[in-house]
């Protein structure tokens, strides 16, 4: 927050020592504080940030005399630490405390109706990025099924839910494990959660991640906030980390190694441990349920669980009148040609993510979507059976390690 809003202050556009950056998260006109285009052929491209960096630099505001001091170290494995402090000429506290509030509202204006993304690097959080909230209506689940989570989350998050759980010493947490092939929403639905409730939301590989780390990130979680622990069904399992587990009719999971494994008995401690923040929500997800210990997602820890299924007759129709949306000038046809396409495309044998390709291939013509299914099928088909025999192989190839 602080070092957003140096940046958008007069003196750091003079200073003598600054960190350029290409600039991810500006807009596409590079309005943003401290934003420069190379005037190229497109002036919209590689639009580069400027910010203080590695010194003490003083600045005037509000009539008082500041300093900011800005570094970077190395830590272990190469990853680095930065640091920034603000100080100034005078005794009274308050200035600070007022500065760095000024700070923070800045930054609340920034990232307004953004949902703030936040990964782990090594045993450290670290911002990844903020994106548009993701409205709930897009995504594409069963709609009695998502307006029972979205009325429970809201229900926990009731301040006065808070306080029935004090009274009765019952810790304030709220965990859900969303399970499915790929591709049916799971990670969608996270995102919006917390767009809709305004939460940020931190996101844990499980399979990058080992016992001190894992520990580690949990004690440094935020009293609210949407936690995401991705392919739980690594925990205590020996998986190779990228390898594609979701193909195939396998029936063990891939393998990790041993120095990149999170034991079953760190979770369940970080979950139920003392330090363990109140007032998130714990979302777990799985492409795997059948891989779970009973322990980790018993009553207590998992309070819903949720099966996130193939495309249905109904979230097929959903998606073609999401991508054709239709207008008041639009062909009367329309829901028509919607039920066709429900006719045509199997149901419960594709992932929504699969069907939403083949509409956006066609989004401007859905007489073309419908008539490129058959096609779309065979060519899905002949993928999957390519991607099992590459998934066969690389079981092989572990159990002959």
């Amino acid at each position: 927050m602080l070092i957003f809003w140096v940046c958008s202050q007069p003196f750091a556009r003079s200073v003598r020592a600054s960190l350029a950056m290409v600039d991810l998260k500006s807009s596409a006109h590079g309005n943003g504080p401290g934003s420069q285009a190379w005037h190229g052929d497109d002036a919209n491209k590689k639009l580069l940030h400027y910010s203080p960096w590695n010194g003490r630099f003083y600045f005037w505001h509000r009539h008082r005399l500041f300093i900011f001091e800005r570094s970077r170290s190395y830590g272990e494995l190469g990853f680095t630490r930065e640091e920034a402090s603000i100080s100034y000429f005078g005794r009274n506290p308050n200035v600070l405390k007022e500065l760095l509030d000024e700070c923070r509202r800045h930054y609340l204006c920034l990232v307004k109706n953004k949902t703030c993304v936040f990964e782990h690097q090594a045993d450290r959080w670290k911002p990844s990025k903020s994106r548009s909230k993701r409205d709930m209506s897009t995504v594409m689940l069963n709609k009695k099924i998502k307006k029972m989570l979205v009325d429970d989350i809201s229900e926990f998050l009731n301040p006065e839910t808070r306080k029935w759980y004090s009274t009765r010493g019952i810790p304030y947490q709220r965990g859900y494990l969303f399970y499915g092939p790929p591709g049916t929403g799971k990670y969608s639905f996270s995102f919006s959660i917390a767009g809709q409730f305004n939460l940020d939301i931190y996101i844990l590989n499980i399979p990058t991640l080992d016992n001190h780390s894992l520990k580690t990130l949990f004690a440094e979680l935020p009293r609210h906030c949407v936690v995401l622990l991705e392919d739980i069904d690594a925990v205590g399992s020996k998986r190779i980390v990228g390898s594609n587990k979701d193909v195939g009719q396998s029936t063990s999971p891939p393998q990790t190694p041993a120095a990149k494994m999170v034991a079953l008995s760190t979770l369940l401690n970080v979950l139920d441990g003392i330090g363990s923040p109140e007032g998130r929500v714990l979302i777990m997800t799985t492409n795997h349920i059948e891989y779970l210990a009973t322990a980790l997602i018993r009553p207590g820890r998992v309070d819903m669980k949720v099966e996130f299924q193939l495309a249905d007759e109904d979230m097929i129709s959903q998606l073609f009148s999401f991508v054709y949306d239709p207008k008041p000038t639009d062909d009367c046809e329309l829901p028509q040609l919607a039920q066709e396409f429900v006719a045509k495309v199997p149901k419960l044998k594709f992932s929504p993510a699969e069907i939403m390709s083949l509409l956006l291939a066609n989004k401007r013509s859905p007489g073309h979507a419908i008539a490129s299914v058959d096609t779309w099928m065979e060519k899905i088909g002949e993928e999957r059976k390519k991607l099992a025999r590459t998934n066969s192989w690389m079981l092989d190839g572990v159990d002959g390690f």
